[in-house]
């Protein structure tokens, strides 16, 4: 499981790209919280990038080993709007619908 506790994601694209995929069995995210604090327009267009490339390491795990991605969220939290923040940060799985979300308990 890979936790997001601050919004940046680089570390987690790395760890993808040097983890050898025929060890990779499943892959669960946990989200950042939303709105988080941040240091000007270069630091959201990074982090707008890192999410981008995760987005797309990730969907190049589901079509060549059918590893379908898992967020997972704390109980209570609005599915709509969690969501519409899914939606945001990882486009292109919501998109294909290769994406569950799972509450985590």
């Amino acid at each position: 499981m890979l936790q997001c506790t601050r919004p940046n994601v680089g570390w987690i694209n790395k760890v993808l790209h040097t983890t050898k995929s025929g060890n990779l069995q499943r892959i669960s995210l946990e989200l950042p919280p939303p709105n988080p604090v941040l240091n000007g327009a270069a630091h959201l267009e990074m982090i707008r990038q890192e999410w981008a490339d995760l987005d797309h390491v990730l969907v190049q795990f589901w079509v060549s080993r059918s590893l379908r991605p898992k967020v997972i969220y704390e109980p209570g939290t609005e599915e709509d709007e969690l969501m519409d923040r899914v939606a945001r940060l990882l486009p292109e799985l919501t998109k294909r619908g290769i994406i569950d979300l799972v509450e985590y308990r």
